[in-house]
């Protein structure tokens, strides 16, 4: 998106405690924030559980951006739990619940719990609890295949990993 729509977006950049990011990011984007911090839901040795202040930060960058770009490694954990709550702050709960694909996405609890302690509308942790509840049968795995051929299309057009070496 970023190579194809140069300057045409903001980005939240969402990368492993050890991962840095390239000079690819600030050159192709209006502006970027990158916090560093791993997808799990609680403390884990040798990785790094997000923090309230990262997600304080990143929907304070979030406010009033059209044209954002939230990114993670797998775009399936923390980048669509922070999306959720950019789109609940921005629109509301509807909204929010429709930025999830419950085929393809697993948004991590942690953020969103964090992320409700931010805001100053409550009820966003309820609704995705209730989200995940509904979709609690749907399993990933029955959906790799899918998503492997996406991978591969885009490969085929040249796409690679430009955010992280």
């Amino acid at each position: 998106m970023l190579e194809r729509e140069p300057k045409q977006w903001h980005t939240l950049i969402l990368l492993d405690s050890g991962r840095q990011v390239t000079d690819f990011v600030n050159a192709q984007s209006l502006s970027s924030l990158v916090l560093r911090f791993d997808d799990v839901e609680g403390p884990s040795p040798n990785l790094l559980p997000p923090s309230g202040l990262q997600i304080a930060q990143a929907l304070t960058y979030a406010k009033g951006k059209e044209r954002l770009l939230v990114s993670c490694r797998a775009g399936r954990g923390r980048s669509v739990a922070l999306a959720y709550l950019i789109t609940y702050q921005a629109r509301g709960v509807a909204d929010a619940l429709a930025v999830l694909d419950p085929t393809r996405h697993r948004p991590n609890r942690l953020v969103v719990r964090l992320g409700e302690s931010v805001l100053e509308k409550p009820g966003a942790l309820s609704a995705f609890d209730d989200w995940c509840a509904r979709h609690a049968h749907i399993q990933l795995s029955d959906y790799y295949d899918e998503m492997e051929k996406e991978f591969e299309a885009l490969e085929a057009q040249g796409a690679t990993n430009r955010i992280c070496p």
